[in-house]
């Protein structure tokens, strides 16, 4: 498989496990501090660590976990609801498509 293509698999499954998950058994994120983590920013994180490293699994798990709350953030979304609602869902979607056109461009930060 080339490795574009692994990595939009990588990320596609990510963002279904995430979804299926967070559908069946909604949890919010820990607090620490009186901050409350989302999963965007282990994604940030994950990116962050599969570019150092140079590993396109580790960077396509990041980026899923980021995109799938983009479009919760962009809507400003506040509730669990929020995450499934109709604008979170098609600014999800039209992310994904997003990243499949640029999913080239993207993996020029891992110096393949």
């Amino acid at each position: 498989m080339e490795i574009k293509s692994y990595f939009f698999v990588i990320f596609v499954i990510t963002i279904l496990i995430v979804r299926t998950f967070l559908y069946i058994k909604p949890v919010s994120g820990p607090t620490i501090n009186g901050f409350r983590t989302h999963h965007y920013m282990y994604g940030l994180l994950l990116t962050s660590i599969g570019i150092v490293i140079g590993s396109v699994t580790v960077y396509a798990l990041g980026v899923g976990l980021f995109v799938d709350e983009l479009g919760y953030l962009l809507i400003g979304g506040k509730t669990h609801e929020d995450n499934y609602s109709k604008w979170s869902l098609i600014l999800l979607g039209l992310f994904v498509i997003l990243t499949f056109f640029m999913k080239e461009e993207l993996l020029f930060w891992l110096k393949l």
